[in-house]
């Protein structure tokens, strides 16, 4: 049976854009606000890694896991290219300190029923045949990871929403949102929108647009940096993701990707890794270190990309689902949103449609910082 309720959603990135799209094909009457334009926030900055790598606690880990087992069906949903690629990740660390922490995350990753394991330079090589790394300490192969095109994705679900009779409101800033016993509304400028439920997805806006129902959702303020390059040759022959980590080095962590229409994408330290030096040197340092291990990347030219700032809950971990002050809002807020969108925009819906409460997101309730 399908759900016929009227359904705002705000914020026109991963995670709004797949909440939105999994809602209208349950036959809800779906309206995206998005104040600038899809993809435009912190999913157009991301390094859009599939993984459940370094994600704990365990809970939260398979969380992660699960999602990236839905990738290839959200992909078959969307019915569009969406740059996805698997290959899966390796890990290099070029030191003896690196290497034993990442012996241990490996072993703590197949204890869990993680596809995951150490490989030898030479089963490397084989993978990465151009790649040049003199000193190998351990190297760990991750082969269910990937990446995606956020910005492919974020579109793909647009256009399947506008297929099932949705509307897309760009460019357009929601000033506040408020919910009475018939329902929640969205006001922009001198315009009020009334709908059954309102699901807000606003990235690093969502807990300044809550707060005024008595939703607090306390975040810390998280800036990103990653650099991309003109379309080269293809560099990376098998791998979706290569992170090298070395403590020894200039930069102790560097993780590399490049798209499919040639586009390499480079960041540094870990995913939570904080920066905010967006600068044309910082850039070029970057690309020439990166390098060193890829040789076939000297001379591609970087793209500033101006510093993003992620969503990040204080304690780090996925905020899902209406408070009972507010049984017509319904919140979504986290980090590894590319990672996540397809589990939950999947759950998401069920639960805003069928007035369900799913167990499977209990630890992640908007609540538990009341």
């Amino acid at each position: 049976m399908k759900s016929s309720i009227n359904v705002a959603v705000i914020g026109g990135g991963i995670i709004g854009a797949s909440t939105a799209f999994h809602l209208s094909q349950l036959g809800s009457r779906v309206t995206v606000f998005e104040k600038e334009q899809p993809a435009s926030g912190a999913s157009g900055h991301s390094f859009a890694w599939i993984n459940s790598f370094n994600k704990s606690p365990r809970s939260y880990h398979d969380f992660n896991h699960d999602s990236i087992e839905r990738w290839s069906r959200f992909e078959r949903l969307l019915n569009q290219d969406i740059g996805l690629k698997w290959g899966g990740n390796v890990t290099v660390a070029t030191d003896a300190s690196s290497g034993d922490m990442l012996a241990q995350d490996v072993k703590r990753l197949q204890t869990w029923g993680y596809p995951s394991k150490l490989i030898t330079k030479k089963e490397l090589l084989e993978l990465e045949p151009s790649l040049e790394i003199p000193k190998i300490s351990t190297a760990a192969y991750n082969w269910a990871e990937g990446h995606v095109m956020t910005d492919k994705v974020i579109h793909a679900c647009m256009d399947r929403i506008l297929a099932n009779d949705g509307e897309l409101l760009l460019g357009t800033p929601v000033d506040s949102i408020s919910q009475d016993a018939s329902g929640a509304s969205v006001v922009v400028g001198p315009k009020t929108y009334k709908f059954d439920v309102v699901v807000v997805a606003a990235g690093v806006n969502t807990s300044q647009l809550v707060d005024s129902c008595g939703i607090k959702l306390p975040q810390r303020v998280s800036p990103g940096v990653v650099v991309k390059t003109n379309p080269i040759s293809q560099i990376l022959k098998s791998l979706s993701v290569l992170q090298i980590v070395n403590s020894e080095g200039q930069i102790d962590q560097i993780h590399v990707r490049q798209d499919a229409d040639g586009v390499v994408m480079i960041g540094t330290g870990s995913q939570e890794h904080e920066t905010t030096d967006d600068s044309w040197e910082h850039a070029h340092n970057l690309i020439k270190e990166t390098s060193k291990y890829l040789p076939e990347l000297q001379g591609a030219t970087p793209i500033r990309v101006p510093v993003g700032y992620r969503p990040m809950p204080i304690d780090e971990l996925p905020v899902i689902g209406f408070t009972p002050k507010t049984p017509n809002i319904y919140v979504l807020l986290m980090h590894s949103g590319v990672t996540l969108a397809p589990i939950v925009g999947e759950l998401a819906s069920i639960e805003i449609t069928e007035g369900l409460k799913l167990g499977r997101l209990s630890n992640y309730r908007p609540s538990r910082f009341e």
